[in-house]
């Protein structure tokens, strides 16, 4: 009678109990960023000896290529930085007026953070050149930033995680060295590289928080260069995707949207009326020469740099083996259309240049030039996996919107280079991209076969980046 009581009572009470769900079945796809990022115990290794190996690491990278950025600044006329310094120093003198060369094509805003820069740094003493007090001042201002950033991910992710975000944004070199730099990119990784480490730490935002996030990279990439304006279609599209599904909670993104919308009338506003004065158009970017130009300088370059030739500043030339058409062959219909063999080969080059790096600042010296260098190892191996990556998330369908983003904004960045002589610098963005692809990955602890599968063609195709450079540099004005 007892037992037959208490075995009632036990069935009455796990009745009323929760069951634990059946466990899932493993979907055939890789998890995703949120997903590969995920949560651990507590390491041994404390929070705050990773933050001080990453900032001591990020300040080293900073104080170097700043270095080296003054070496070359001062001597280099034939540099884009030498255009950037005169230029800021007329912005600090008259305002939004000031004298331009590239009027109508280039905008204020970098010219107004390396004038801002420079003279914050004079108020807090730092002495010497324009060029020495904003190299070093940004540096330290990216820094702490960055810092701020790094113990902010520390306290809320697992060692794994932090060393991974950190790796693919705020301490990849192809990014930070270009910080000191006064460059169109040097401003684009300062005011964009810290919303992108968020953009892929902060996974759990709100939507329309994560939505105004890329957002405003996109309206800061579109101010500080024009070539860049393709990256709000993908921004614009990841925000549709992420509101769309929370149509009817209006009160919860209309806030941060009207606040991205202000933002952008702030920011391109001053270009706006910048053009309005000099060119009687509302267009931000009024001119269409250089852009006419792009095509042609596509078909007879195959790549441009700018390289210390003994003791003096040159551009080097990659000559296409297509230098001797005449010009009036050198369009899209009379070269491309009829010639599809010769302008795929222009195609892959092009691409290929923006996105294989191998040296690894922006000016270097000629006596560096190599066919293989290990910083084309690298960026090749980024290049390979990140592609790998991108294609088995479209096979298996596992898109979501941020990998969409992120693959969109690889593809249009292709798009935007395979018409031009591109410098390396010029893929900065789809390479940010593809870092983050591959950062992902391997966060999601891929297997040893899998590693084994993929260790043969990630190994042929660094030895064919290194023939392809090899062929780069024999059509170079300059003896290897």
């Amino acid at each position: 009678m007892a037992a037959s009581c208490c075995a009632r009572t036990f069935d009455s009470v796990a009745a009323q109990c929760p069951q634990r769900p059946a466990p899932l079945a493993r979907r055939r796809y890789a998890p995703t960023l949120e997903a590969a990022f995920v949560s651990a115990p507590r390491p041994v290794v404390p929070r705050a000896v990773c933050v001080s190996v990453a900032a001591c690491a990020q300040l080293a990278v900073l104080l170097w290529a700043a270095r080296v950025h003054i070496q070359q600044a001062l001597h280099c006329d034939a540099c884009d930085t030498f255009y950037y310094y005169n230029v800021a120093a007329a912005f600090a003198e008259t305002g939004l007026l000031f004298a331009n060369p590239y009027d109508g094509y280039r905008s204020y805003f970098a010219p107004l953070v390396i004038a801002a820069v420079t003279k914050l740094a004079s108020a807090l003493g730092f002495d010497g050149e324009p060029v020495v007090r904003y190299a070093y001042g940004v540096s330290i201002l990216f820094w702490l930033v960055s810092l701020g950033l790094m113990i902010w991910l520390a306290r809320r992710a697992n060692i794994r995680t932090f060393v991974l975000i950190t790796a693919a944004t705020l301490l990849n070199p192809f990014l930070i060295v270009y910080v000191p730099f006064a460059l169109q990119e040097g401003v684009l990784m300062i005011c964009c590289l810290p919303l992108l480490f968020l953009w892929v730490a902060a996974k759990e935002w709100h939507p329309a928080r994560r939505a105004a996030l890329v957002l405003a990279m996109a309206v800061l990439a579109y101010v500080i260069r024009a070539a860049l304006v393709w990256w709000l279609v993908p921004a614009a599209a990841y925000a549709g995707w992420l509101l769309w599904t929370r149509r009817g909670e209006a009160r919860a993104w209309a806030p941060w949207m009207a606040t991205i919308l202000i933002g952008a009338v702030a920011l391109i506003g001053p270009q706006v009326y910048i053009s309005t004065q000099h060119s009687n158009s509302f267009n931000p970017y009024p001119s269409t020469t250089v852009f006419s130009q792009q095509i042609p300088i596509g078909i007879t370059l195959l790549k441009y740099a700018t390289v210390e030739d003994e003791g003096h500043w040159r551009g080097l030339t990659y000559w296409s083996p297509y230098v001797a058409e005449p010009e009036e062959e050198k369009t899209f219909a009379n070269f491309y259309v009829r010639h599809p063999a010769r302008g795929a080969f222009l195609i892959l080059t092009h691409a290929y240049a923006g996105f294989h790096y191998d040296q690894l600042m922006p000016y270097w010296h000629l006596d560096r030039a190599r066919p293989f260098t290990v910083w084309l190892a690298l960026s090749s191996a980024i290049v390979f996996l990140g592609v790998v990556r991108m294609t088995a998330i479209i096979g298996e369908r596992a898109l979501d919107a941020d990998r969409a983003f992120a693959i969109a904004t690889l593809v249009l960045c292709v798009g935007s280079l395979v018409f031009v002589a591109a410098e390396s610098r010029f893929g900065i963005i789809g390479f940010a991209m593809l870092s983050i692809v591959v950062a992902e990955w391997i966060g999601s602890r891929p297997s040893r076969g899998e590693w084994l599968r993929l260790a043969p063609a990630l190994l042929m195709y660094v030895v064919l980046s290194f023939l392809y450079n090899m062929l780069l540099l024999q059509r170079a004005d300059v003896n290897v």
